[in-house]
């Protein structure tokens, strides 16, 4: 999948229909009041973000992102001041937050319309989620990573929503 991911061409118009449909997404929540969200900074060939993270805090939404620390993940709000971290992943600089998130956008290698998310291997995503088990979990992918079906454990965290550059699935019975 990471070298499907390099051969993805149109990555400006998938870009661009992956920012629509994550508004349509929004709209169809019947989002009226400020949202907080958790978004993860893209890296490398991952389906990215900035435009996503630019939009949602143009709308006031609250926007925090991933810093790691130690082997645990933290949300920091976003910013003009990054760091690099030793994998080479931008991450925020700032206070820690602890406070309620509405949404978790989630980077993935693949996903399957259940809502089992293929990782990176580090348990990272899941251990995170499980301190949020009330926000809703969206995978933020092309399309062509969602498979019919993708290997998962069962301390595996679902998603409840997948966002494509062709299409919004929503996921029943993720709990």
């Amino acid at each position: 999948m990471k070298n499907r991911r390099v051969e993805n061409e149109n990555r400006d118009v998938k870009e661009r229909l992956l920012l629509e449909n994550f508004q349509a997404f929004l709209s169809a929540q019947g989002i009226k009041e400020k949202r907080k969200f958790f978004i993860y900074l893209s890296f490398f060939m991952e389906a990215p973000t900035d435009g996503l993270i630019e939009t949602l805090v143009r709308f006031g939404h609250e926007v925090y992102c991933p810093r790691m620390e130690d082997k645990s993940m933290m949300m920091v709000q976003f910013g003009d001041d990054f760091t690099l971290s030793h994998m080479g992943i931008r991450e925020p600089v700032g206070e820690r937050y602890d406070g309620a998130i509405d949404y978790i956008v989630l980077p993935l290698l693949a996903v399957d319309e259940k809502g089992n998310r293929l990782g990176y291997g580090k348990g990272y995503y899941d251990r995170f989620l499980r301190e949020y088990p009330k926000a809703e979990r969206i995978g933020y992918c092309y399309d062509f990573q969602v498979r019919k079906s993708v290997p998962f454990e069962p301390h595996d965290q679902r998603l409840t929503a997948i966002v494509t550059d062709k299409r919004i699935i929503q996921i029943k019975n993720t709990k």
